[in-house]
């Protein structure tokens, strides 16, 4: 597969995790007219989010053992075209198919990770290892700067459901024509066996096992939950508590995802020419503490330019981490369990994105979006400790 070029393999990479993302995030950039739609209050947002990401983790789980047999991008690009399928089904306008697009969606985005983990593994050595994973890992924010900037756009001019379908049949077919045409994809070759005869829950011993790394597992928790948070209920927030139309709030949070773009690249330059992982994760846990007090101090009178900063603020931290956080990960385990150990770690990112878009919801509708801020700029401290305390101690 190396002799694709590691352009080729970014490519192979990237496309899949970016229209699974996008795809993933259109629920939430439409999450007023879907809660409307099913007189629900506009935070439950935070629960198809929760929802969707108990079965992401169950098909990260389930990746080990698919590898070996179909290939890690033939799987990538089989996730792309039965998603778009879920997302069509989303706009079927019954609950019922709500909440089955929901779980193939989760699914289908599961693998995508370790999948490219060990395609990127099975290939040749790469120099500055931390900047190519950050830059594969711009396909999530990417896909989610798309739905924010096409999505509410397709709504206003056609309508909910006719929206959801667009994006879902566009997706599935762009994943059948890339897939049959790509060599890097079309030419890939099976593993004769599994890379390792395990359980379901064989990547989490791995994982355990890693006492350094474990620590900044846990920091990965706090981190995807915030992660998920400013993606899911950022439009929510910004229509709500800030007074903004559904444009509005979409292009906040398109910027906010063009910024996660520019985060991930420029924080895995920085941990590539400084050659400290951990010491990076840590910087951006505190960048995280900043953007959150921003947020807190945001009103209807704020103008739009300085709400745009502080949406730039949060992707580009909260959404910035993940490709150093990656490249650790690879570092610290053979070739052969790249994808085992990425299935094992993001469990605990999983977790935080599971418990933290509802949480915030809550406690928003409790005591306020602002308060609700204030909390994750506490938690997103705790996570640069973790990152930053030296790893004897961890």
């Amino acid at each position: 597969m190396s002799r694709h070029g590691p352009l080729a393999l970014l490519f192979a990479t990237m496309y899949p995790q970016t229209v699974m993302s996008m795809m993933v995030l259109t629920p939430p950039v439409v999450a007023a007219q879907v809660t409307a739609a099913y007189g629900l209050p506009a935070e439950t947002a935070g629960v198809y989010a929760a929802a969707s990401y108990v079965f992401v983790a169950i098909g990260t789980l389930s990746t080990a053992s698919v590898i070996p047999r179909i290939g890690p991008l033939r799987l990538s690009f089989g996730c792309i075209v039965a998603g778009g399928c879920a997302l069509a089904l989303f706009g079927l306008g019954s609950l019922a198919f709500v909440l089955l697009a929901t779980a193939l969606m989760g699914l289908c985005y599961g693998p995508l990770t370790p999948a490219g983990q060990q395609a990127i593994a099975n290939g040749e050595p790469i120099a500055n290892l931390a900047l190519f994973l950050s830059v594969r890992q711009t396909a999530v924010p990417l896909g989610g700067m798309l739905a924010g900037l096409i999505v509410p756009a397709l709504v206003v001019r056609s309508d909910l459901e006719t929206a959801l379908f667009i994006v879902g049949g566009t997706a599935t077919l762009t994943g059948l024509l890339a897939g049959s045409l790509l060599g890097i994809v079309r030419n890939e070759k099976r593993e004769p066996r599994p890379v390792a005869r395990a359980g379901f829950l064989a990547p989490l011993r791995l994982m355990l096992g890693h006492r350094a790394l474990l620590a900044m597992s846990f920091a990965s928790m706090i981190y995807g939950a915030l992660q998920l948070v400013v993606s899911s209920l950022l439009v929510v927030f910004v229509m709500r508590e800030l007074g903004r139309d559904l444009v509005t709030a979409g292009m906040m949070l398109g910027i906010s995802q063009a910024a996660a773009v520019c985060g991930r690249i420029g924080w895995g330059f920085l941990a590539d020419r400084i050659g400290r992982l951990r010491g990076t994760l840590g910087a951006i846990g505190l960048g995280m503490t900043a953007a959150c007090i921003m947020a807190w101090a945001l009103t209807p009178a704020t103008p739009d330019v300085i709400i745009a900063l502080v949406a730039f603020l949060l992707g580009a931290t909260t959404s910035g981490w993940n490709g150093v956080f990656l490249a650790s990960l690879m570092q610290a385990v053979p070739a052969s369990q790249a994808g085992f150990a990425a299935s094992g770690a993001l469990l605990f990112s999983y977790l935080g994105i599971v418990l933290g878009p509802p949480l915030f919801g809550g406690l928003a509708a409790l005591a306020g979006f602002p308060i609700a801020f204030l909390v994750l700029g506490a938690l997103a401290l705790g996570g640069a400790w973790l990152c930053l305390m030296p790893a004897s101690a961890a």
